[in-house]
């Protein structure tokens, strides 16, 4: 009889099946992770994008109001929760502006202090913006 010479099993190429099962697991964690990473920035960059826009908002109200100060000050609310229109306020939920003029220094009547918030709405929840100035006339 002839030998016949047998080949030798531990010299094989190519993936076991455990190893190409820890590979796909692995892959599939840094699948996952990097889906939930894409969310969590578009998330953000969506109300980022919303607060600037009410920022931008407010600072018109402000100095809308700021040049529209006379010579001695007068305590005013002259809008309350106003709904807001335009192209800013075109991406916001319900936005909605409060204006408030006081007098921070009742001696001096020159200086007025403007106060502008704007409340929308953001994800089902309610988010705001303020912003103050102080307006002087001669």
């Amino acid at each position: 009889m002839k030998n016949i010479p047998r080949r030798s099993v531990s010299h094989a190429t190519g993936f076991t099946a455990v190893e190409l099962l820890i590979t796909l697991f692995v892959a599939a964690i840094f699948l996952s992770a990097g889906y939930i990473l894409y969310n969590v920035v578009v998330t953000r960059s969506s109300e980022a994008r919303h607060q600037i826009k009410a920022d931008s908002i407010a600072t018109d109200y402000l100095q809308r109001y700021r040049s529209l100060v006379s010579t001695a000050c007068v305590e005013s609310t002259p809008l309350i929760n106003s709904p807001v229109s335009g192209t800013d306020a075109a991406s916001l939920a319900s936005p909605k502006v409060s204006v408030t003029i006081s007098c921070p220094i009742p001696a001096l009547s020159s200086i007025s202090k403007i106060s502008v918030k704007v409340d929308y709405k953001e994800g089902g929840t309610n988010e705001s913006v303020q912003h103050e100035a102080y307006a002087s006339r001669p």
